[in-house]
């Protein structure tokens, strides 16, 4: 049985790094990442996304090879020929929405695993001009957003439910349907938290167990000056967590009876490619809540989760990722945080992983 599933997307990445680094045609998108970050601390999580007729199946042996159940993947015809390009910047920003065919890449030059800065900036400036000819990725999400239809029925006895970025009303929809006693429901509102102010996130906030923001993402959906100031705000429209995700800052959390927000330190590692860090941030969170119960305990093991999702190009860190390591990076992040009962709740934890064999 499925204790939690994420309901996201699926795309193939492309990324430049800040330095310059190239990493193409890697398996991707918010859905991935958020279920590789509930992963890494229980078994038996699914994901639910819908993919284009032409979507590599090699990604999908790669996920079940990973631990996560694809039932709730679902095929359209229409093919996708146009992949998704990011663009990171010095202080961790990114442009995305850029998309190139197949080639493009090489027609304009360029080849290897590296590009100048001169050459990343002009080859970002052809993308930004340049009219895709075909479906891309965006297009397809809009075509065919994931939807509560989409929820296998192995998966109705979930805990635990991710909704990912997705179009509001989908997310909507999901929230109101799978709402259920004993069951926590988390949202990330990505690219559309312009969309999710006022009426529209009056209705949704009641619906969720915690909703997890970006700070630019934060400064969209509510008045506040400042990130405590604007979690307390999402939290009096009727969610019991939320949780502003600040990058290499860390994140600060609201929650419970407490007198001020709990802020959690990002962990230092070597950071190679900071795509999906956010989404499996928001998989571990939920992996830790349905656990334990613990929001602290949660927002732990979604910041581990983060650091490891940087450490490689996809999601692939996080897969291979050493249960000792695992456990070392959290109880040092617990005693940071002053995390009381953290054996207790490790103990908790490991309980949501079977035995080898």
């Amino acid at each position: 049985m499925v204790r939690l599933f994420t309901a996201g997307g699926m795309i193939i990445d492309n990324v430049v790094t800040a330095e310059g680094m190239v990493h193409r045609q890697t398996l991707g998108g918010n859905g991935v990442y958020s279920a590789a970050g509930a992963r890494l601390w229980m078994d038996d999580v699914g994901i639910v996304a819908t993919i284009p007729g032409n979507y590599p199946l090699e990604w999908l042996d790669t996920l079940q090879q990973a631990g996560i159940d694809i039932a709730g993947i679902s095929t359209r015809p229409e093919p996708v020929t146009c992949s998704e390009w990011f663009f990171y910047r010095g202080d961790g920003s990114r442009v995305d929405r850029l998309y190139a065919e197949p080639g493009m890449f090489e027609a304009s030059g360029y080849g290897g695993d590296h590009l100048t800065a001169e050459q990343a900036a002009a080859f970002e400036a052809r993308l930004r001009t340049h009219a895709v000819a075909g479906l891309d990725y965006a297009a397809f999400r809009r075509l065919h957003p994931v939807r509560s239809a989409d929820v296998p029925a192995a998966y109705q006895g979930a805990r635990g439910v991710h909704l990912a970025p997705n179009s509001p009303m989908a997310q909507l929809e999901m929230a109101r349907d799978l709402r259920r006693p004993g069951r926590r429901i988390t949202l990330d509102p990505g690219s559309h938290a312009a969309e999710l102010t006022g009426p529209a996130l009056a209705r949704l906030l009641p619906l969720l167990d915690a909703v997890l923001p970006s700070e630019k993402e934060l400064k969209v959906m509510t008045a506040a000056r400042t990130h405590a100031e604007g979690i307390a705000e999402l939290r009096r429209g009727g969610t019991d967590i939320a949780v502003v995700k600040l990058a290499a800052a860390g994140a600060m959390m609201d929650e419970g009876d407490r007198k001020e927000p709990l802020s959690i330190p990002a962990i230092a590692v070597q950071a190679v490619d900071p795509t999906g860090a956010g989404d499996a941030f928001c998989g571990g969170f939920l992996a830790g809540l349905v656990a334990t119960a613990d929001p602290a305990c949660a927002a732990v093991c979604a910041t581990v989760s983060a650091s490891f999702a940087v450490e490689a190009f996809g999601p692939f860190a996080l897969f291979s990722a050493r249960p000792d390591e695992v456990t070392r990076r959290w109880r040092e992040l617990a005693q940071r945080c002053a995390l009381p009962d953290s054996e207790r709740l490790l103990r908790e934890l490991a309980a949501m992983r079977r035995p080898p064999a």
